[in-house]
């Protein structure tokens, strides 16, 4: 009884300290989970590629330090580029048009309306010289913004490529470890990291072919609008809707304006609508769609995932929340198959 009672009394000293240490761990390493998480979505990527490089090399350093070069070289470097492009086009385009529309006095954008609304016309020009100057003042300021955050973004940066080389290096050993320290059955461990390395892999493809989905479809009515090389725009479109909140806007909504200015008010209004209500809302229904598929789970539980996660947790929740929807039923689907070995038993 005493044996017993000391037992007990061990497992309750050993889980309590257990939880104050893990708790402090993550504590501290909390304000780096966003670009740990990242770090460990690109190491499932190219793990492939990871691999080819052991095998052809036969050296994991070397191997590790070559993978990171290559997500450097393919994903890193060019979202940096894009993005900054990006900020240096968006600062450029509302000076221009208060430029444009200060300078063009005889340019006519009044609208005529019927006449049994209070005011019989609408003055596009003055509406618009109300709103761009405070649209202007918000991207210098988010830029500012930025530009304040700069530090914690290169350390964050370090962070990221510092983990993915160790997830490239020692990732098959810590993996291993955290199988044997779990307290699972091995096949139920392995199937979780299946079904988590499935969804990233599903994840992935469904925003490259949604992406790919929105560049066609916006090409097409970027071409009955009349528009200016619309393969070109179409493919910068795809690459807009991979960047999360502003998407496909970045490209169709510009062009929508210069349309509306240039092109004729017809053109300008029929982009910007083909924009907004087919090719931005493409995304809400396609991307679960393929996603679901790959990962053989509902409709409605990756929509609420892809959205629920966005809101909660940004631009990362293109990940988390499928990632959880899928772990949740992965977890379930266990239970319920161990409920019925145990009843069988019985």
């Amino acid at each position: 009884m005493l044996k017993l009672e000391k037992r007990h009394l061990f497992n309750i000293f050993f889980i309590g300290i257990l939880c104050v240490l893990l708790y402090h761990l993550i504590k501290i390493i909390s304000p780096f989970l966003s670009p740990i998480f990242v770090a460990v979505v690109l190491s499932v990527l190219y793990y492939p590629i990871n691999l080819a490089f052991r095998e052809k090399s036969g050296n994991i350093n070397l191997s590790a330090v070559l993978s990171t070069a290559s997500v450097i070289l393919t994903v890193v470097l060019p979202l940096i580029v894009f993005g900054w492009l990006l900020f240096k086009e968006s600062r450029q385009i509302y000076p221009r048009t208060l430029a444009y529309l200060n300078d063009g006095s005889s340019l006519n954008l009044t609208i005529q309306l019927p006449s049994f609304i209070k005011n019989e016309s609408l003055d596009l020009k003055e509406i618009a010289l109300k709103n761009v100057e405070q649209i202007q003042d918000r991207i210098i300021k988010s830029g500012a913004k930025v530009l304040k955050n700069i530090f914690f973004f290169l350390v964050d940066f370090f962070v990221m490529i510092f983990t993915l080389f160790f997830l490239f290096r020692e990732g098959d050993r810590f993996l291993k470890w955290g199988v044997e320290i779990i307290p699972m059955d091995n096949t139920h461990i392995y199937r979780i990291l299946n079904q988590f390395y499935l969804t990233i892999i599903a994840i992935t493809k469904g925003l490259l072919l949604t992406a790919a989905a929105q560049g066609f479809v916006a090409g097409v009515g970027y071409y009955l609008a009349g528009a200016p090389s619309p393969i070109l725009l179409g493919t910068l479109t795809s690459f807009g809707a991979l960047i999360p909140f502003i998407g496909t806007s970045v490209v169709w909504a510009p062009l929508a304006a210069i349309m509306f200015f240039f092109k004729g008010h017809a053109a300008g209004i029929f982009v910007a609508a083909w924009g907004f209500l087919v090719v931005g809302l493409l995304d809400n229904f396609l991307r679960p769609l393929l996603i679901g598929r790959e990962v053989k789970l509902p409709f409605f539980l990756l929509f609420l995932g892809l959205f629920g996660g966005l809101r909660i947790y940004g631009p990362m929740g293109l990940f988390v929340g499928p990632i959880l929807v899928s772990m949740v039923a992965t977890f379930l689907q266990i239970y319920r198959e161990h409920i019925k070995s145990k009843e069988a038993q019985n």
